[in-house]
């Protein structure tokens, strides 16, 4: 038996990939799942398998990675994937946290939640035998059967350990042709510390009592897990906790070596991924109790130095600049004084995540934020003190906003803008499956629109800065549209066209920056080539 795995994930609604320069780290694991069951497995992104479709024929299994925003694109490759072959197909990713999204694409399988101890025993089941619903497969926990037409949810599987999380994700890229100038996430932390809840009432008449289960310490984790008035544990809008369970981290050794091989096969951009790289560790220092307080206790600073000193020392391309290790995201109520520090000596001129959310402290505590406006203004000055770049995230249309809190939310941006954020992203509020607000409605008014305006209005202007800035940026393609080339400056920045030959591709190159284009893009002026980055196949 041959397996692919398919990477749909933000592809969106038109099936084309939203942002270009990314690589998860989910499609990876499952590989790894799959070959550890000793059958073969191949790795591609979407794109790839649209533009060829015929390469389907050469496999008897199919597993999509996909997320709820991805629907057009998983139901192409379903048809396409009966077009040139008959076998079985599984779909996975936060896609599934929708159970019913299973029959109404008309996939065989879909994994909810983690993978783990589900498709192990999946893969040896389909391997042995595959019929589309047998006893074997119905005992499996974690999965969503399509039996003609019926749904059969075989239950909620238990999270997984931290010790069967600690194995090597596959680090084979070949089927991404864009591996080498994209960003490589590589898991370092799995599931979300934020145990609580919302309290804004739901629209079937739920509503938290801010009882001792979310709010107090020392509650076990199989109560945490089971709200008595059914909210799901998190942020309102977020399904991780729900699908993903509380933080646990990857053990140093498997991340090393995982970065390290990465690296060696030309990956210049590394993330180290997680809701947030700060829980890191944190999960340790409450063993054998799960992480299920988003802010208490601290950061595990020790544990974090020495993830940081090893891959240094075991990744010299990290030194010498011609690889560049970043994290994403942070709970603003972790950040202190040491962690920026830690942060700064070691992810200096990199761009770090903050959700904010919204400026209203009224509103962040009904949605269930853990970090409130005061966190979020300490943890932009203290990181950018520390020489990071602060991206910080907000959301527009959230449930319970007013005119009021739109216009602080307004307010914020600027002032957090005057503390040194580099960039000031404004998400839309989507209902999202297996989050407490999946039933709520978008409404988007004009005070909502205030800030989408206030965040493209910054965005445009910080970029403004950086006329006659030099960077050095890797040529990934061309732009039909504006006819240039699209260049992704290092280690991450906006990104930069630039007129030349498409013979450019695949090469390092120096640019200044001559002229903002809009909120996302700059205009460039070549200065030289620098090295060629493509690989020669």
């Amino acid at each position: 038996m041959k397996a692919l795995v398919v990477d749909v994930l933000a592809r969106g609604s038109s099936g084309r990939r939203v942002t270009v320069d990314v690589i998860g780290a989910g499609p990876r694991a499952v590989t790894s799942l799959i070959e550890k069951q000793g059958v073969a497995a191949d790795l591609y992104a979407y794109e790839v398998v649209i533009d060829e479709p015929k390469l389907l024929g050469d496999y008897d299994i199919l597993f999509v990675s996909a997320m709820s925003s991805d629907y057009e694109g998983a139901a192409r490759l379903k048809r396409l994937w009966n077009k040139y072959s008959n076998g079985p197909m599984i779909l996975g990713g936060p896609i599934t946290s929708s159970i019913n999204v299973v029959a109404k694409l008309g996939y065989d399988v879909g994994v909810y939640g983690e993978g783990e101890e589900s498709v192990p025993r999946l893969v040896a089941a389909v391997h042995s035998d595959f019929t589309g619903y047998t006893d074997l497969v119905k005992s499996i926990r974690g999965l969503i059967l399509n039996y003609n037409g019926k749904v059969v949810f075989t239950g909620k599987p238990n999270y997984v350990s931290r010790e069967k999380l600690s194995y090597k994700h596959s680090t084979r890229l070949d089927g991404y042709p864009l591996f080498w100038a994209s960003r490589v996430y590589v898991e370092v932390v799995r599931g979300c510390s934020s145990f609580r809840r919302p309290i804004i009432p739901l629209p079937d008449g739920r509503k938290c009592i801010r009882c001792p289960i979310c709010f107090g310490n020392d509650t076990p984790l199989e109560k945490r897990l089971r709200c008595p008035v059914g909210i799901p544990a998190g942020c309102g809008y977020c399904s991780v906790p729900e699908l993903y369970g509380y933080a646990r981290s990857r053990s140093i050794d498997v991340i090393v070596d995982e970065v390290r091989e990465l690296v060696r096969k030309g990956v210049t951009r590394i993330v180290l991924s997680g809701p947030d790289i700060l829980d890191y560790g944190r999960d340790l220092l409450v063993n054998p109790k799960p992480l299920t307080d988003p802010c208490k206790p601290g950061p595990n600073t020790t544990l974090l130095r020495e993830l940081f000193e090893r891959l240094y020392d075991s990744v010299p391309e990290f030194t010498t600049r011609d690889a560049y290790l970043m994290v994403e995201n942070i709970k603003a109520c972790l950040v202190n004084e040491e962690v920026a520090s830690l942060l700064g000596k070691y992810l200096r001129g990199t761009p770090v995540h903050i959700g904010a959310e919204s400026g209203n402290d009224n509103l962040l505590i009904s949605i269930g934020r853990p970090s409130l406006t005061s966190d979020v203004r300490r943890a932009v000055a203290l990181l950018a003190k520390h020489g990071l770049k602060p991206y910080v995230y907000f959301i527009y249309a959230l449930p319970g906003e007013t005119v009021e809190a739109a216009k602080a939310t307004v307010n914020f941006i600027e002032e957090l803008t005057r503390l040194g954020v580099e960039k000031i992203t404004a998400y839309r509020f989507r209902p999202l499956p297996a989050t407490a607000f999946e039933d709520m409605k978008t409404v988007i008014t004009e005070a909502s629109l205030m800030i989408k305006k206030k965040a493209i209005e910054v965005n445009e202007r910080q970029k403004l800065y950086l006329i006659g800035s030099r960077l050095r940026a890797i040529v990934a393609g061309w732009h039909n549209v504006q006819h240039s080339l699209i260049a992704y400056p290092l280690p991450h920045g906006p990104v930069a066209l630039i007129r030349g030959s498409r013979s450019l591709i695949g090469w390092l190159v120096e640019i200044e920056v001559i002229d903002v284009v809009n909120d996302r893009m700059v205009r460039a002026r070549l200065l030289r080539r620098l090295k060629r980055l493509k690989p020669a196949y």
